[in-house]
């Protein structure tokens, strides 16, 4: 009876040395054809592996990120979620599920699984590049610093990640440090546009207009069909009044992509800038035509119907400028204007205090609405509105003056 029970010990420890060994091999064979490029026939091998031992986080991985590969998307997140289940500390798992929501714009969800894989495991730079890109797109700016700071710090050449963190830099205002990452992002991807045109238009932003040119025409140089680049060029002369450079870049931008939503605003504005106020009005039209939720194509329309004496047109197009866009605070602004113009006085000192909570250093609201209550006779408020405006304004031309004394 004892050779007998030692010989069933014999056979169950021999049982399992031969499944160890055949899921070695398995896994083995697996990695090789991953490796070789051969996603079906790895997820074969790791799902044969997976049936030897189901309570492996990591071969559900395997299988997730081989669906994955072969497009079968919705399969891939259930093998994920299942590797999490067996081993909720397994990071790759809840980087691969984070990354697959990315890909469906499930940004909060997405955002929750990248950070757990980040917190297991804080060194790995991909995890942090992800966690930090996401955190961007979602429109989290300041928490997406500090992880893409790390994953810079971790990997030096992720272009990616200097990107995100050039925008993030811009987006909480400190265009120096944006300006840096940008030239980052270049120097490890020269052939990067996205980079180079996010440094291009960082530079026109700081007022060195000519240096941001010279990085959109380094990209038309190597791909001359770019017309993205070609628009920043336009719109760098645009911001420095440089008009008759600007509208014929618009023109051509337009002739080569008609539903550029973007190139009809902008060549309103320098329209509406040389006073050709009804070629402006056409492009705003235009341009709304293309993109109806372009809130300041809808403003500027306002503005030129005010401009032509239409106050009726112009309340309508700031009012659908604030429903898209309901911190606009300059939209306020005009629509407390054009209403006091309507005589509706209550209506028109509502949108004024709005715009002035909304945008409390620009002096334009605070001297409209004391004209207004000078009108009702509130003498001491109106004095008070116009001191206040009277500041800010004296502010801003020093600050202007500190600014311009910098260049």
């Amino acid at each position: 009876m004892q050779r007998f029970g030692r010989w069933i010990s014999f056979v169950v420890c021999f049982h399992f040395i031969l499944a160890a060994a055949s899921l070695q091999e398995l896994e083995s064979r697996a990695a090789a054809l991953k490796a070789a490029g051969n996603a079906a026939g790895a997820l074969a091998a790791y799902e044969e592996a997976a049936t030897l031992d189901p309570k492996s986080a990591r071969f559900q991985d395997e299988i997730g990120f081989l669906l994955r590969v072969l497009n079968r998307g919705p399969e891939a997140t259930g093998h994920f979620r299942r590797a999490i289940q067996l081993d909720p500390n397994f990071a790759p798992a809840h980087f691969h599920l984070g990354v697959v929501l990315v890909l469906e714009q499930d940004l909060p969800a997405a955002i929750s699984e990248l950070e757990a894989a980040a917190k297991l495991d804080p060194e790995n730079a991909a995890y942090q590049s992800k966690l930090g890109q996401a955190l961007e797109r979602s429109g989290r700016h300041q928490d997406a610093i500090s992880p893409l700071k790390t994953a810079v710090r971790l990997q030096p050449a992720d272009g990616a990640a200097w990107i995100g963190l050039g925008g993030a830099l811009e987006r909480t205002g400190d265009p120096a440090g944006a300006l840096d990452a940008y030239k980052h992002a270049v120097e490890v991807a020269p052939g990067n546009t996205d980079a180079r045109n996010s440094l291009g238009l960082i530079l026109v932003k700081m007022r060195r207009a000519e240096e941001g040119i010279a990085e959109f025409q380094k990209i038309l140089a190597a791909d001359p069909a770019n017309n993205t680049a070609r628009f920043n060029i336009g719109f760098a002369h645009l911001l420095k009044a440089e008009l008759d450079q600007a509208i014929p870049i618009f023109r051509d931008v337009i002739a080569r992509d008609p539903n550029y939503a973007a190139a009809h605003y902008n060549l309103g504005v320098a329209l509406k800038n040389k006073d050709a106020i009804d070629d402006a009005r056409k492009e705003f039209e235009r341009a709304l035509e293309i993109d109806p939720k372009l809130a300041e194509a809808h403003y500027m329309l306002g503005i030129t119907h005010w401009q032509s004496g239409e106050f009726d047109r112009a309340a309508i197009e700031m009012r659908s400028a604030i429903t898209l866009r309901p911190e606009y605070g300059e939209a306020y602004f005009m629509l407390g204007t054009v209403l006091k113009q309507k005589g509706e006085a209550a209506a028109a000192e509502e949108a004024l205090r709005t715009a002035i909570r909304l945008d409390p250093e620009n002096p334009g609201p605070y001297n409209t609405l004391a004209l207004l209550l000078r009108q009702k006779g509130d003498l001491e408020g109106s004095k008070r509105l116009f001191a206040e405006g009277a500041r800010i304004k004296q502010a801003k031309e020093n600050e202007l003056g500190v600014m311009l004394g910098r260049q």
